[in-house]
């Protein structure tokens, strides 16, 4: 799977249907790069996965219900079948030894794998769970003596 593939998987892990977030959380808690964040929701949005609103309160959310959101078809907005194998699988120019490569029905049998597992899977299956709250202060460091209280 490409970069977005694999980015587009983890945004939909945090997202949710009942609140936006924030591009710059995605970044914060997934360690992607915002071009790749930003790539990635651009195209979660074209297949129907994500919604988008812009300026204060924006962020994104999840366009449908996530149980409704099968893997596969996530697969299927990012990666062309092509991309998947190492030679020209689905072409319609013949591979000179198709008849000898065992390596073409290794990968056939692999892909057919592949497939059913992400098939039975949803973006709920994965969902991770809200972060932490943010502590308002960091704690003094060992050595400062201790505050006063006011």
């Amino acid at each position: 799977m490409n970069a977005a593939t694999n980015g587009a998987f983890r945004i939909l892990m945090i997202c949710r249907t009942d609140r936006r977030v924030a591009m710059q959380e995605m970044v914060e808690r997934l360690g992607m790069a915002e071009a790749l964040v930003l790539k990635s929701c651009f195209t979660l949005m074209q297949a129907g996965f994500l919604e988008g609103k812009r300026g204060r309160g924006g962020g994104y959310r999840l366009a449908r219900d996530p149980a409704t959101i099968r893997l596969t078809e996530v697969v299927d907005a990012f990666e062309p079948e092509e991309n998947l194998f190492p030679c020209r699988l689905r072409t319609d120019r013949e591979c000179r030894i198709v008849g000898l490569c065992k390596l073409r029905r290794a990968c056939e049998r692999a892909y057919g794998v592949f497939r059913a597992e992400l098939d039975r899977l949803t973006v709920a299956d994965l969902a991770l769970d809200d972060p932490p709250p943010r502590l308002s202060a960091a704690p003094p460091p060992r050595d400062s003596p201790p505050v006063a209280p006011a």
